[in-house]
């Protein structure tokens, strides 16, 4: 089956999302970044008035990656959940069908095959709900509200 695939690049990896789980592409926002956040968890960016967590998903799919510094022209995709995911490039929108993944690249099951490019790469499709835990999901969300009162309350003043 062919469907749209938005192709991410971090580091030297490539990865797919598919079209259906993303809402925008933006370029890099500032950061609001409180102590005490889990890794994956950059901070939160301000979209529509409202805080937007910032994953990044390289540390999602692998714990011990070390994290870099920020480029300036990368970018957040948000998803459709509204979460934003920090990329070093958005590349392209592509359309093709996924193959098989190689023995032992499931990574949790979060990369669900892979998506063969013009250059001839390929780029690992990631099921975007596959990303975190239910769990993670439920002290995400409470970290995001923690941090809507934080930021009520400083405009409150």
């Amino acid at each position: 089956m062919t469907a749209s695939f938005l192709i991410l690049r971090i580091g030297d990896t490539r990865l797919a999302l598919p079209m259906t789980a993303v809402r925008e592409v933006l370029p890099l926002l500032p950061i609001d970044a409180p102590p005490g956040l889990p890794r994956p968890l950059l901070g939160f960016v301000t979209l529509q008035g409202r805080p937007v967590p910032v994953l990044a998903p390289h540390l999602l799919l692998d714990p011990h990656a070390p994290l870099a510094g920020i480029d300036l022209f990368a970018h957040l995709v948000r998803l459709r959940d509204d979460i934003c995911l920090l990329v070093d490039r958005a590349e392209d929108v592509v359309t093709g069908a996924v193959g098989p993944l190689a023995p032992g690249h499931s990574l949790n099951a979060a990369i669900t095959g892979e998506l063969p490019l013009a250059d001839g790469e390929v780029a690992h499709v990631v099921a975007v709900d596959r990303l975190l835990l239910d769990g993670e999901r439920a002290t995400l969300a409470a970290l995001t509200a923690a941090a809507a009162t934080r930021q009520d309350q400083w405009t409150a003043t």
